[in-house]
């Protein structure tokens, strides 16, 4: 895919800008696959030139498409904000907050919340706790598999992954990963459902491999209950 066609199309217009626009939707694609990536990596994934992945780039930088840390090129805020802003029950966020909030607070654990939509498990919120964990979930993080699998994650052991297949079995029961992906973090993660189709997660990541204590599974399961409830009435949000 390059920008150097010279035809037309039919309405007299150049083809030029809808090059443009395949390109930067073709980079954005790329990086949502890898997750975050140096400028030789997007290149060989979208097959670009590299003066045209560095303009890119920049004029998506610009607009907070994307944005570079520690030389890593990553998906930036303005994107997150729209692919987040959107979930399939658009009152689960707002819904949510309070409780997720509340939670955090409690027991000095990161929450999270997670969504699928259309099959494609997506993070929506990210709350950090008191101490900083080992490995944690940023908001806008894909489950894709490719994209866990840059980040050493197995997608099928994934606390949230499971969390949403139970949910769309009608299964709620937390689902519990003591150390299994990464033996100095455990996660519990409790099924939602959001409506007849779409699913989502509650999270709580804490330290260490000796799981999540009992009280806090419980206090969990409750505010999974509390955002479910609020969803389920009519007219609120």
């Amino acid at each position: 895919m390059t920008e150097t066609h010279s035809d037309t199309g039919t309405d007299g217009e150049s083809a030029l800008p809808r090059a443009v626009i395949q390109g930067a939707f073709g980079l954005l694609a790329s990086l949502r696959r890898l997750g975050s990536a140096r400028v030789s990596d997007l290149q060989r994934d979208c097959g670009l030139p590299r003066t045209t992945v560095h303009r890119l780039l920049g004029q998506l930088g610009e607009v907070g498409a994307v944005e570079r840390s520690a030389g890593l090129w990553r998906l930036g805020p303005t994107l997150l904000e729209l692919g987040t802003g959107v979930p399939a029950e658009p009152r689960l966020r707002m819904m949510a907050r309070r409780p997720l909030m509340d939670l955090a607070t409690s027991t000095g654990a990161l929450v999270a919340l997670s969504v699928e939509m259309a099959g494609q498990g997506l993070v929506i919120e990210v709350l950090p706790g008191v101490r900083r964990l080992a490995r944690e979930p940023d908001p806008g993080m894909s489950f894709e598999e490719g994209t866990l699998a840059a980040l050493g994650i197995e997608a099928a052991n994934l606390a949230a992954v499971r969390a949403h297949r139970q949910a769309h079995r009608g299964d709620l029961r937390p689902v519990i990963d003591a150390g299994g992906n990464d033996p100095r973090v455990s996660c519990l993660a409790a099924p939602l459902r959001i409506s007849p189709h779409d699913v989502a997660a509650l999270w709580l990541m804490v330290p260490g491999p000796a799981g999540v204590p009992e009280p806090v599974v419980a206090a969990t399961r409750r505010t999974a209950g509390r955002i479910a409830t609020q969803l389920s009435r009519p007219g609120i949000g």
